[in-house]
């Protein structure tokens, strides 16, 4: 049975040691290594490789539930960020079980280039990749378990435990919505203030949550978050960024999954989930294609255009083709695989890697002459083997936060990089529960769950620096919310 998250409880003091901590990763360690042994005994009896890479992609889900059920979260062990780290984790690696048994290994996926180096069997590749992943994952987790204490129930924004006054939301909300409007519609740029105007749209859309939640009845609440969604999702059509068009609709689905338990209504929700996936696949490519033919032409189309286009072009698509492409882009394993491979054959890039953080932090103001941190643009770079010039690549590559981790600096730099980032978010975590422990934190909260969905498809770069810059969005949202008389 699920808790119930309708009335607040106080939190409880719930420890989590070194002791503790060594035991879970060991459970989980000797599953995984278990598995990964059993894929390699089934790959030297030539079994296809499709089979064995569903065989450690079952091994890296179960590793990464031990973990989580080992992990000691009291109630939050469905939104605090490290068990929702490992539970997200367990489903990716559940929807690449399903999607190596139905397409295959998409090794191909590599071999197209003809510039990404593989010399050995196919599914030792996959097989490292995964591995390092499932580590990294398991690393972040276990080091913010670790940092974040005994009071870990005060990181579960589900739980209630303070009823925020809606005021401070609707007028973020409301903020939000207009600093969107004059990004996309009035173009107008905030230069070196860029970063925490992104940061305003994510507080926004936390705002939703956080007004809906003060509605009486469950579907009122999904109504009214998914109303103050709309405006923000179509703002950010034109960008051709899934993750920017459904994060509005995110709260609604905290809402309706929590209020709506029973198997039909999930059924329904996880059915029409996935058709929207796939129909928002087809005009990310659309988009993309319309509009990303170079950075001279990039956004060039108006929203209202693109989505005219989009739906003359949708009668010629099939389900089966929206199908494949949703799941080619969930899967990982194949950016897992490239960025190994790169880092083993062509040497590991600490300076390209980790060099961009501290100079993120610089502001531009200070620094007028500050390059523009492209890592996704860099990826494709070693992916094309450096034959188009880094200043024409107008697409970016993920290479997956662990396996980039690696690709900065070997195993050391994927276990040091793991620990730290998993301290730092805990870090802030814990100060904004001092500072602001009201929306600010509880924001936060929401934010940083939000984080694990796509956890993997983050650059390092982009994942320490969103943090500290959160810190300072909450510290100036904090001042000026008590400057005009918030609570």
């Amino acid at each position: 049975m699920q808790p119930d998250f309708s009335v607040a409880q106080a939190p409880r003091a719930i420890n989590f040691g070194a002791k503790r901590a060594i035991s879970a990763m060991l459970a989980a360690a000797l599953v995984y290594v278990f598995f990964m042994l059993f894929a390699a005994v089934l790959a030297k009896a030539l079994v296809a490789d499709e089979i064995c890479l569903a065989v450690i992609h079952a091994g890296g889900a179960l590793a990464l539930l031990i973990f989580w059920r080992m992990g000691h979260w009291g109630r939050a062990k469905y939104d605090s960020f490290g068990a929702a780290l490992l539970l997200m984790g367990a489903a990716f690696r559940v929807q690449a079980l399903i999607d190596a048994l139905a397409y295959g290994t998409r090794m191909e996926d590599i071999y197209r280039y003809g510039t990404v180096p593989v010399t050995g069997p196919d599914i030792d590749l996959l097989m490292k990749g995964e591995l390092i992943t499932v580590l990294g994952m398991l690393l972040v987790a276990c080091s913010w378990r670790l940092a974040i204490g005994s009071r870990i129930e005060q990181y579960s924004f589900l739980l209630n435990a303070k009823q925020l006054p809606k005021r401070l939301p609707i007028l973020v909300y409301l903020v939000a919505i207009g600093i969107a409007v004059l990004r996309v519609i009035l173009k107008v740029k905030f230069g070196a203030l860029d970063q925490i105007a992104s940061l305003l749209y994510s507080f926004g859309v936390a705002s939703i949550y956080f007004i809906a939640n003060h509605q009486h009845g469950s579907l009122r609440k999904v109504i009214i978050s998914s109303l103050l969604a709309l405006p923000m999702a179509y703002l950010a059509m034109g960008s051709g960024m899934k993750e920017e068009i459904f994060f509005p609709f995110i709260p609604a689905v905290f809402i309706y999954w929590r209020n709506y338990r029973n198997f039909g209504a999930r059924a329904l929700a996880i059915a029409l989930g996935v058709a929207v996936l796939s129909l928002s696949q087809l005009y990310v490519h659309y988009v993309r294609a319309e509009t990303w033919r170079s950075t001279d032409t990039k956004l060039s189309m108006s929203t209202s255009d693109l989505v005219s286009g989009f739906g003359g072009q949708l009668g010629g698509a099939t389900a089966g083709d929206a199908l494949d492409q949703m799941s080619s882009r969930i899967n990982m394993t194949i950016a897992h695989a490239t960025s190994v491979t790169l880092a083993d054959h062509h040497g590991f890039e600490p300076f390209n890697i980790f060099g961009p953080i501290p100079a993120s932090l610089i502001p531009r103001m200070l620094w007028t002459g500050k390059p523009i941190m492209q890592p996704g643009a860099m990826q494709t770079y070693r992916i094309l083997g450096g034959r188009v010039p880094l200043s024409q690549i107008g697409s970016a590559t993920a290479a997956g936060f662990s396996t980039e981790l690696y690709l900065g600096g070997w195993w050391i730099g994927l276990v040091l990089g793991a620990c730290v980032f998993g301290s730092l978010m805990a870090g802030a975590q814990r100060w904004s529960l001092g500072f602001a422990s009201g929306f600010g934190h509880q924001s936060l909260c929401f934010i940083v769950m939000y984080w694990t969905l796509r956890f993997d498809e983050t650059h390092v770069v982009y994942a320490f620096t969103t943090v500290i810059f959160t810190v300072i969005f909450i510290l100036i949202l904090t001042k000026s919310s008590k400057m005009l008389g918030f609570r």
